[in-house]
């Protein structure tokens, strides 16, 4: 299904470079792998790209972090960079960062761009047990996109709401459970939202939206960043390493993330 499968993205020479000087390990991951690298040491700060994304592209976060003590964790989600497979979605990336927590350390904190913020969203408000997260550019409901993509490629909507039912089928979800704003997390997880004002992807109203719907959240308006430049900027890389740092002695106490199926409520039999 087209819906689910990510385009590849290559990596630049300095995404390449900077991969290069991690530890690189497998996160096994259902019938294969999720490649995984690892940067300094101390509490680990987890990065999470974004739908055909790798992970590389939030790696100008790395050097920042670890001078600030912080441990670094990046991975390749389903069906992206150099992982396994062909098909991915938001439930898929959601398990992951679980797998890829499980495998590598309770993080303190996660960093997510785009929908694999939207991931990380997800993830917490279903039990990731840390303390902050950054989210850069962050959907806050899938189902629209769904039109969006629908619209693009001149999709009936007959077509278009069957395919959404099968989605919903297939990973025993609704799609109202892929709205982060209508559940707020489990635990108190501090939350810094950047978004930028002209950011033609993902519109700085998804940014408002999570951030009015989460206790304990604030939004920084960028201008001129876009939905990716964003990931770069010094200006908002230092502000997130900042905010990271600032509750590095507030880590949760539970020494394991919990594994469980990512279904936040069941789905009305009909």
């Amino acid at each position: 299904m087209l819906f689910r499968t990510p385009p590849r993205s290559p990596r630049l020479k300095r995404e390449e470079r900077a991969l290069f000087s991690a530890r690189f390990s497998k996160t096994p991951f259902r019938s294969g792998s999720l490649p995984t690298w690892k940067w300094g040491k101390g509490p680990a700060v987890l990065l999470v790209h974004g739908w055909g994304g790798h992970a590389g592209r939030l790696t100008p976060f790395v050097e920042p972090l670890t001078n600030a003590g912080f441990s670094v964790v990046a991975f390749d989600a389903p069906a992206h960079g150099s992982a396994s497979g062909r098909r991915s979605s938001l439930p898929d990336m959601v398990e992951a960062i679980r797998a890829v927590a499980a495998r590598t350390g309770q993080p303190h904190a996660v960093v997510g761009h785009s929908l694999g913020a939207t991931a990380c969203a997800l993830a917490i408000q279903s039990g990731l047990p840390v303390s902050r997260a950054v989210l850069l550019a962050p959907c806050a409901e899938l189902e629209k996109y769904s039109g969006r993509f629908a619209r693009i490629l001149h999709i009936p909507v007959p077509v278009r709401d069957s395919m959404k039912k099968r989605l919903e089928r297939r990973y025993k979800i609704t799609w109202k459970d892929l709205r982060i704003s209508d559940r707020a997390p489990a635990r108190e997880v501090a939350l810094l939202v950047f978004h930028d004002r002209g950011d033609v992807r993902v519109p700085l109203r998804d940014g408002l939206e999570i951030v009015a719907g989460w206790p304990n959240a604030s939004l920084v308006r960028t201008r001129g960043l876009g939905h990716h430049r964003i990931l770069r900027d010094p200006k908002v890389i230092g502000r997130a390493v900042a905010f990271l740092g600032a509750a590095l002695d507030a880590r949760p106490a539970s020494p394991s993330v919990r594994r469980q199926p990512f279904r936040l409520r069941p789905i009305p039999v009909s």
